[in-house]
């Protein structure tokens, strides 16, 4: 039988003020930083705060484009996709190979490496799950292929609760 999953441990709640996920990401990040000995700098700060704002993906030239040159100047994609791998490599955010964008991971720290990926179609909310029984069946069968699993990362689209109940409401 299969695990069920309640769609709002999935799924981060529809909101339109952005402010509580922000706060919590940011504190996660800072806590993360702190432990691992490295910095929040302004640009990933900058970064981080772009992906907190939806629970969507965005692609790293969109995520420039968002940014604020302020004073200075914007800074260049390449400074973004560092950004970004820093992010990613704390957990923070993640990738979406599929469409070539990261969003903003709505738990960071508790990630194992086997994440799921629900892609909503209409609207392009992003939710994650760390299935155990996916978890067991993918290093079964790579083990039979005879290869050394290193990450897992599942990528399923597909249409989300919320626009469910849109399309029929």
């Amino acid at each position: 039988m299969v695990q069920s999953i309640d769609p709002g441990q999935a799924f981060p709640a529809r909101c339109d003020y952005h402010s509580g996920c922000r706060e919590r990401l940011l504190s996660a990040a800072e806590s993360l930083c702190r432990e691992s000995g490295t910095s929040l700098t302004a640009n990933r700060r900058a970064v981080l705060d772009i992906l907190s704002e939806s629970h969507h993906s965005l692609g790293a030239y969109d995520i420039l484009e968002r940014m604020d040159a302020g004073a200075g100047r914007r800074p260049g994609p390449a400074a973004v996709y560092r950004a970004l791998e820093f992010l990613s490599g704390l957990g923070l955010v993640h990738r979406l190979g599929s469409r070539n964008s990261w969003f903003a991971c709505s738990r960071p720290g508790e990630h194992r490496g086997r994440s799921q990926y629900w892609i909503c179609a209409n609207c392009g909310v992003v939710g994650e799950t760390e299935s155990e029984e996916i978890a067991q069946i993918l290093p079964e069968l790579a083990l039979s292929m005879a290869f050394r699993l290193d990450r897992v990362s599942i990528e399923i689209e597909g249409e989300c609760r919320g626009c469910q109940l849109q399309i029929k409401g």
